[in-house]
């Protein structure tokens, strides 16, 4: 499990983010907790079987990396471009349910932090994950 801590703290930042959001109906909340978590059981089982079939070989075999590889950038997409459509809906209504320029102007601008936060996600997800030496 503490392979996962990067993973685990994602899921926390998300769920943090969805439910705490009110702009999210209460099933489109927990529709979003059950995909992240199936997404996540399948991440972590196939992840750990892709291990263990290349356990205790030396040097590491260029299959492993392949096949690791292929399947984080696979996740990244489950993961990251669907938190990415979350992000941009909740700023979307965000944006739309103030009235004032200025209040819309402060709502472009927290949009960048939250953008850069998520392209850190995308490469610490990457790199901790599929990191092909």
């Amino acid at each position: 499990m503490e392979l996962y801590i990067e993973l685990f703290i994602f899921l926390a930042i998300i769920f943090l983010i969805v439910i705490s959001n009110r702009f999210l109906p209460w099933w489109v909340k927990a529709a979003i907790a059950v995909y992240y978590s199936a997404i996540s059981y399948l991440f972590i089982a196939t992840k750990n079987k892709i291990d263990k079939q290349y356990e205790n070989i030396t040097p590491v075999p260029d299959a492993y990396w392949d096949k690791n590889s292929a399947w984080v950038d696979t996740m990244t997409g489950y993961y990251l471009w669907s938190f990415l459509i979350i992000l941009l809906f909740i700023y979307f209504k965000w944006f739309t349910s103030v009235k004032s320029k200025e209040a819309k102007g402060w709502v472009i601008v927290s949009f960048i932090p939250s953008l850069a936060l998520f392209l850190l996600f995308i490469f610490i997800f990457s790199f901790s994950y599929g990191y092909r030496p």
